[in-house]
């Protein structure tokens, strides 16, 4: 009875194992980070230029690695071991009849480091664009995380001293990988959109008097409640005050007579020194002369920690003036409603 007792147990234990087997004949491993495929992206939504800009470009990247789980692996960007060609096109346009009114013609380059491109070496990246129906094919070469696409425009086509309200816009698509490569995808869903903004409007440089005393003090009360460099400032320390509008920013940009030597990819410069504040855009009335404009940003301190700051109010342009009433918040503390005149 023991020896038959034995050989069951045996059976059985070969039976359960080939029942684990049978089991596990359709499981797959997981697949590791590296290898998932390799994904390329648009790697902004959008930008604008002034309408007599007279080129413009985006960027297609390397997205980071994800695991299986869709979380990104630490940032980590795994370059291509051979090239691929990306196909894009222009996926849309509007103000103009067709899309060689407006592009002229289109180059690639990428950047090696912060002062050089592949374009400064001499190496071309190949690319092919059809201004007629919109249409192109970029090399993305191995070992390049990212490649920028250049068009030149016609900076003629809108440029002109009438007040714009209608969209002047195009926008651009990834289709494609120009051969069949399973380690290597396209987001075909994301979009890239290029404004052309009005000079006219509210976008561009605007300059603040600094000489006359009294829109000195109103700038210094209204920016120095994020900056006390600002809230500290001199006239007779100020070269120039500007108010800058571009997509999706505002900056408001100090020249200050004081000068520093910067190291400008290995060429000492003499530049004059620069207090500046940078904020996003949360509303602008840009299809109008005047209307509603609100901007902010967090503020880093000292002590590492942040606060928000922000600036809501409305803005009017006769001419080529341009009239601010802005009130600032910097968490609790606020400005009361200053009023800043400013000129193109």
């Amino acid at each position: 009875m023991k020896k038959i007792g034995i050989q069951l147990a045996v059976l059985v234990a070969l039976l359960s194992t080939a029942a684990c087997d049978k089991e596990n004949d359709d499981l797959v491993k997981p697949l590791t980070g590296d290898q998932f495929p390799q994904v390329v992206v648009l790697s902004d939504k959008g930008d604008g230029g002034l309408e007599d800009e007279d080129a413009f470009s985006f960027k297609i990247t390397l997205s980071d690695r994800v695991g299986s789980a869709g979380k990104e692996l630490g940032g980590k960007v795994v370059h291509l071991k051979e090239a691929v060609q990306v196909n894009f096109k222009v996926a849309s346009f509007k103000g103009f009849s067709k899309i060689a009114d407006y592009i002229k013609g289109a180059e690639a380059f990428y950047e090696i480091d912060d002062c050089t491109t592949s374009a400064d070496k001499g190496i071309v990246v190949p690319l092919q664009f059809d201004v007629n129906n919109g249409t192109g094919t970029v090399t993305l070469p191995a070992g390049v995380e990212e490649v920028e696409i250049e068009f030149e425009v016609d900076e003629d086509l809108f440029d002109d001293a009438v007040f714009n309200t209608k969209k002047r816009e195009l926008t651009i698509q990834l289709t494609g990988i120009g051969t069949n490569n399973s380690q290597v995808q396209v987001n075909k869903t994301a979009k890239f959109k290029y404004e052309v903004q009005d000079d006219e409007g509210i976008y561009g440089e605007w300059t603040l008097d600094h000489t006359d005393a009294a829109a000195f003090a109103h700038f210094k009360e209204l920016f120095g409640l994020v900056n006390a460099d600002i809230k500290d400032l001199r006239a007779a320390d100020v070269k120039e005050i500007t108010l800058e509008v571009e997509f999706e920013e505002v900056k408001a940009v100090v020249v200050l007579k004081a000068t520093e030597q910067v190291n400008d990819c290995g060429k000492v410069k003499t530049k004059y020194k620069v207090i500046e504040i940078e904020a996003e855009i949360e509303e602008l009335d840009d299809d109008k002369l005047a209307g509603d404009m609100e901007f902010g940003e967090r503020l880093e301190l000292k002590n590492d920690s942040f606060k928000e700051f922000k600036y809501a109010g409305s803005f009017k342009i006769t001419g080529s003036k341009l009239e601010l009433e802005l009130e600032g918040e910097l968490d609790d503390d606020k400005t009361a409603t200053i009023v800043l005149t400013l000129e193109k």
